[in-house]
């Protein structure tokens, strides 16, 4: 019975652990991402900014969802601490077994990624940068449950 007992409570903290490591590296992530992201300044621009042009659409414009990624985009300006927070709360929601999705829809996003829309900024993008450092963010988040 008792290693029934034992067994079941290492289970139940492997579970724990699981969806710490998947949470904590999730948002260590998402949250380079939406920090990286550049808020346009359009002194910088080689062309006038369009008319409705809104400085820090793109950085509002992440939003994080479970199951599927968001089809739409958002019109509020919001700062990165406000953008980060929500994300949090959704990742925070998930299952361990659940997909989580940072996406942005705003069209001109995959310029300023692969096309150096935002020479000034961040030429090398802001997805691809952040990735590269994610095997780090797992690593962390692996070694803080184990301790």
């Amino acid at each position: 019975m008792t290693f029934t007992v034992d067994l079941k409570e290492f289970a139940e903290k492997t579970k724990a652990n699981i969806a710490t490591v998947i949470q904590e590296s999730a948002i260590d992530l998402f949250s380079e991402i939406i920090k990286e992201t550049p808020i346009g300044d359009p002194s910088l621009w080689k062309y006038p900014a369009p008319a409705d042009y809104k400085p820090g659409s793109l950085q509002s414009n992440w939003q994080c969802t479970l199951d599927s990624p968001a089809s739409g985009q958002l019109t509020a300006i919001t700062n990165d601490t406000t953008t980060i927070s929500a994300m949090s709360s959704v990742v925070y929601s998930a299952q361990p077994d659940q997909p989580i999705f940072l996406t942005n829809n705003l069209p001109y996003g995959e310029r300023i990624e692969y096309l150096g829309w935002s020479h000034a900024q961040k030429p090398e993008g802001m997805v691809r940068v952040s990735v590269a450092k994610f095997q780090n963010k797992i690593s962390k988040a692996v070694a803080k449950v184990a301790a």
